[in-house]
């Protein structure tokens, strides 16, 4: 920006004549409308204040008090980083500018450029016809790093990291604890019968949840906040194997105990990811309310006391199966 600045910028036609667009509001602009970068900065705070007031909240108030992001791709850089201020500036500081711009790069698919004439690209809804919303969100927010740089939509990648690791790792601990708690407790949560170091390390992971994944989200790192989920869940499945619930020794009851609350900590941190499959980790675990309604703090809470009932416990995800992937594979590119 500072480059585009030193070398001098340029008076920008704010007008376009074309047949549909804002009109401009002016007699000696008459058939001219606005030009759709202009209008939009415009409306980013129209539609908030309008989403606002309509239930009773003071929209300046709060555009002028939050943390505004402004998530874009890096082909639209000069218009958010120079454009926009000078819009909003125009404004005469009515209402303040993003206080960050977190700018990606473009997707490809198959390392090719999507296209819609040529048929290479992937249709919304052709692919939840196949593939749970959440199994995309998965894989773009695991793909996508704080950058410029372009990433790609690799059909075996989704395959590999949606069975590897949404069910593999994350699937698998979930199913496995509550599983095995309505196996073999009847269903309700067991009162802890020890204290060993590793129950010790399991409170530690739980009580530092809530502030390693918020710190990265609070810093754009997205695809690094989810992993710190994958990570928690991992650590737990491993926690999981060294106990042996199974083999029915002193400190299985801790085991599960520590278990089922490290499911809610996860249903709790997943939600902002994966809210479908969040709910119904909650819906699982039988608790009270909605997971969206629970404080993001409570992550770090052993929320869930001994003597608490689960509910039905079912497989929270499916395997993408090799066949599928191939059928999706073979219809691009083709008309």
């Amino acid at each position: 920006m500072r480059s585009w600045i030193k070398s001098g910028l340029e008076d920008w036609d704010i007008t376009r004549d074309i047949p549909w667009g804002v009109p401009v509001p002016l007699e000696e602009a008459a058939g001219k409308v606005l030009y759709g970068w202009f209008d939009n900065h415009l409306a980013y705070i129209s539609t908030a204040l309008k989403f606002l007031e309509e239930r009773g909240v003071d929209g300046r108030e709060f555009w002028n008090s939050a943390d505004i992001y402004h998530f874009i791709g890096k082909d639209i850089v000069y218009h958010h980083y120079l454009l926009l201020p000078a819009v909003r500036m125009g404004l005469e500081s009515e209402y303040k500018l993003p206080d960050y711009l977190p700018t990606r790069g473009h997707l490809t698919l198959q390392s090719k450029k999507i296209s819609k004439g040529r048929n290479w690209y992937i249709g919304l809804r052709d692919f939840l016809g196949e593939y749970p919303a959440d199994y995309l969100r998965y894989y773009l927010l695991s793909i996508t790093s704080y950058s410029q740089d372009d990433l790609n939509f690799d059909w075996d990648d989704f395959a590999t990291r949606i069975n590897s690791e949404l069910i593999g790792n994350l699937g698998n601990f979930v199913n496995r604890s509550l599983g095995f708690t309505a196996k073999s407790f009847g269903g309700v949560v067991p009162e802890p019968d020890g204290d060993d170091a590793d129950d010790q390390a399991a409170r530690l992971r739980i009580s530092g949840l809530a502030e390693s994944v918020g710190s990265q989200m609070e810093s754009n790192h997205i695809d690094r906040a989810i992993r710190r989920v994958m990570e928690f869940s991992a650590f737990f499945n491993q926690y999981f194997q060294r106990k042996e619930p199974w083999r029915g020794r002193p400190g299985t009851a801790s085991c599960i105990y520590y278990s089922v609350n490290a499911a809610r900590s996860i249903a709790v941190a997943l939600y902002p990811f994966l809210p479908g499959s969040a709910s119904r980790m909650w819906a699982q675990l039988r608790l009270e309310g909605a997971v969206s309604d629970t404080p993001w703090d409570s992550a770090s809470e052993l929320g869930i006391r001994a003597g608490h009932r689960l509910g039905r416990i079912s497989p929270l995800f499916a395997k993408v199966e090799r066949a599928g992937i191939e059928k999706q594979k073979a219809r691009l590119g083709k008309r």
